[in-house]
């Protein structure tokens, strides 16, 4: 009866639902990359956290209803549920085959049409515009039977050229549903090429509010703002809601995003390893608050978020644990008015199961405790209470601890492991080489127990070391002097996204290499790979393709 699931988690199953995805549509040789991959954070915050469903009763009478209008989104939309659990994973692999359930647009399920379809299906898409209409159809219906479900309805903006949703978009208001919400996945792309060139949209916020409708507006890869636009919906009354979700298409594969041609374009087989790759080493930038110059918390929060930060990670410190003191949970209370940038805690500090209920009401997304100041038992205790609140549990090493061997067998119930490369206590401390070996170690050992987590690094993380750090297995940069060490914020977190970027064009091309597929790979990644010649010394050969 939905997921309500954490944060770290969600995100590693959006990541799922790409991965699956891209498989499917390249066995097929045929598919919608694009439309599958800019809808995934719409769908995975949906099916994994807002909707209330059940996979083992898909047919529950008070379930809420995903209606997927824009159906060219198929490989995207058959993979969350999968991920979801109404059907294997190597059924999507099946994606229009003869005699698969799964074809180039989902069918309704029925017991007519179960040898086309299953379960969880609840619309027949194909033809554009037609969506949002039964959407409101089942919404009257259900409102007027005095019924709690809610209705999420996906549209295109190129569906949008149809007059039909226009039409129903005048009739939503009329009767008053305020059981319908509709998300507009707003990636400015439609078969032909760009919208605002075929059939200009905007100004489409002002379009839905002279509609009479309540407009969110958001950005569609953030998950956070996602959820937040959707717990708002569910305060409103009298009138439906649409969240106009500005994303990319092709989001996550590089060559694809923001691309035409990826439309509705297969890649070949033989890149799959190369495109899974790239989908699992997505880096986040979690900018440290209590580096740089001394200013209000509140400002550096605002600064990260302006600048594109991915999180906000807020070292707790309390003079014991360690020699220094920050801030405690009253002050991550006060932050978390200002942003829904998800805060990842990193908890240094003693006894923690005696304060974990603060940080927990405290409302942080992610919170991590020292492996020093805690046993097993403690440590399941911990972990306990941040899993039953929703929240992302890790565990954090300081330079000198070795991995304690009893949290093998509970990885399972691990999101993040933090691998410090400082000692802890200090802003601005100079990163420890040594912990480079001692991260690609520790990260090649939970892969071997199956760790489907984070890797995090956390001290003294730069430009000059961002690289190094990547090619060690960590995923997320906690990044201190690097981030608010001078006044331009933005440009900062620029270049250490560049640095993330050249990292991983190198480990992609040394898979192509391995794989014996350079060549091909470079000529797909040209236009990606052209302003990275230099530091990744392919000049001369990128020069020689054709």
């Amino acid at each position: 009866m939905g997921f309500k699931m954490r944060y770290l988690e969600l995100k590693r199953k959006v990541k799922d639902v790409r991965m699956l995805a891209i498989q499917a549509i390249a066995e097929a040789g045929s598919g919608h990359p694009g439309a599958s991959f800019s809808a995934a954070e719409i769908m995975g915050a949906l099916y994994f956290h807002k909707m209330r469903h059940d996979p083992s009763r898909p047919l529950w009478d008070d379930r809420d209803y995903f209606i997927n209008s824009k159906a060219h989104s198929a490989p995207g939309f058959y993979a969350a549920l999968a991920v979801a659990g109404y059907i294997d994973f190597e059924e999507v692999k099946t994606l229009r085959k003869l005699g698969s359930r799964l074809q180039g647009h989902p069918v309704r399920y029925s017991e007519l049409q179960k040898h086309h379809s299953f379960p969880g299906i609840e619309y027949s898409g194909g033809s554009e515009g037609i969506g949002l209409s039964v959407s409101i159809g089942i919404a009257i219906a259900k409102k007027s039977d005095g019924k709690r479900n809610r209705i999420y309805t996906l549209i295109g903006d190129g569906e949008s050229n149809e007059g039909q949703i226009w039409e129903a978009a005048m009739s939503a208001p009329k009767f008053r549903l305020n059981n319908l919400v509709t998300i507009l996945d707003r990636n400015k792309i439609q078969q032909d090429g760009f919208t605002e060139e075929i059939m200009p949209l905007d100004p489409v916020r002002d379009k839905w509010m002279a509609f009479n409708w309540n407009v969110f507006e958001v950005d569609g890869h953030k998950i956070e703002q996602l959820i937040d636009a959707l717990n708002r919906v569910e305060r409103l009354e009298d009138k439906p809601s649409i969240i106009i979700a500005n994303t990319v298409k092709g989001n996550g594969i590089k060559h694809m995003a923001n691309n035409p041609q990826w439309h509705g374009r297969a890649p070949p087989r033989k890149h799959t390893p190369i495109l899974l790759e790239e989908l699992q080493s997505e880096v986040m930038i979690a900018p440290s608050i209590i580096a740089g110059e001394r200013e209000n918390y509140e400002e550096k929060v605002r600064k990260a978020e302006r600048g594109g930060a991915d999180l906000i990670h807020l070292d707790v410190m309390d003079g014991k644990f360690v020699p220094n003191t920050t801030f405690f949970a009253n002050k991550i209370r006060d932050l978390r008015k200002i942003t829904s940038l998800p805060f990842d805690a990193h908890l240094m500090i003693e006894e923690p199961l005696k304060h974990i209920q603060d940080y927990i009401e405290a409302r942080c997304d992610i919170i991590t405790i020292h492996a020093e100041v805690c046993n097993e038992a403690e440590f399941l205790d911990i972990n306990e209470n941040l899993l039953k609140a929703g929240i992302s549990p890790g565990v954090a090493i300081n330079p000198d601890t070795k991995f304690p061997s009893w949290l093998y067998k509970h990885l399972d119930r691990i999101d993040v492991v933090i691998i410090m490369s400082v000692n802890p206590g200090f802003a601005g401390q100079k990163f420890i080489p040594d912990s480079l070996d001692k991260m690609a170690e520790i990260s090649k050992e939970l892969k071997k127990h199956n760790y489907h987590g984070y890797i995090e690094a956390d001290g003294g993380i730069d430009a000059t070391n961002l690289q190094q750090v990547f090619d060690a297995g960590a995923r997320i940069m906690v990044a201190g002097n690097a981030v608010y060490g001078s006044a331009d914020i933005n440009s900062n977190i620029i270049q250490l996204r560049h640095k993330a970027n050249v990292a991983l064009e190198r480990k992609l091309l040394e898979i192509a290499t391995i794989k014996d597929i350079r060549n091909d790979w470079m000529k797909t990644r040209k236009h990606i790979l052209i302003p990275l010649a230099n530091e990744l010394g392919i000049e001369e050969e990128l020069h020689a393709i054709k």
